[in-house]
């Protein structure tokens, strides 16, 4: 109880010196009462004072800054790992789930080729089925590559990015940074 009064206390001290004056009072039960209003005819507001210094110092701005240029590189970080993301769904989702149709393709052909007889006309059907899944093969193979690629430039565009915010966050706080 006594540090919950306390706390309010200190609450009402701390909200009032900059909008006013605070008095100390005794109150009916001898308790100790913070008020903004005159407890008697000849109270005396409080004299206030601060625990920290007006101004901030030349190690506190640096500390600051250098707070700041972290947080804003490792924003950089987290951007460009997010646009790699980004990247990735948009390039390889279209590309999986053309992959998965044609994988139930090949599969669909294995199995017609599984039920082909062993004659002639069986052969020529086989050799048939075998041109179609090696060349579906091929198209997947053809558009994983492509994929790779344009992933590999996408990766290069959001480390660009990234490279160029950075530069940007270090000129900016080298050029407000308390040595200058």
């Amino acid at each position: 109880m006594l540090s919950r009064v306390l706390f309010a206390a200190v609450a009402i001290v701390a909200s009032q010196s900059a909008a006013g004056q605070v008095y100390k009072c005794k109150g009916g039960a001898g308790e100790t009462v913070y008020s903004q209003e005159p407890c008697s005819p000849k109270a005396e507001p409080m004299k206030l004072r601060s625990n920290r210094a007006s101004a901030e110092s030349a190690g506190e701005a640096a500390n600051r800054a250098a707070v700041y240029q972290t947080t804003e590189l490792a924003d950089a970080g987290i951007a460009e790992r997010n646009c790699v993301s980004g990247e990735q769904r948009r390039i390889y989702g279209p590309v999986d789930a053309r992959n998965q149709e044609v994988s139930r393709q090949i599969a669909n052909l294995n199995r017609q080729l599984a039920t082909a007889k062993n004659n002639l006309a069986g052969a020529t059907y086989a050799s048939g089925l075998r041109s179609q899944i090696a060349s579906l093969q091929q198209a997947q193979s053809a558009e994983r590559i492509a994929a790779d690629s344009q992933m590999a430039a996408a990766r290069q565009r959001c480390a660009t990015e990234r490279g160029e915010r950075e530069r940007a966050v270090r000129e900016k706080h080298s050029a407000t940074s308390p040595a200058n």
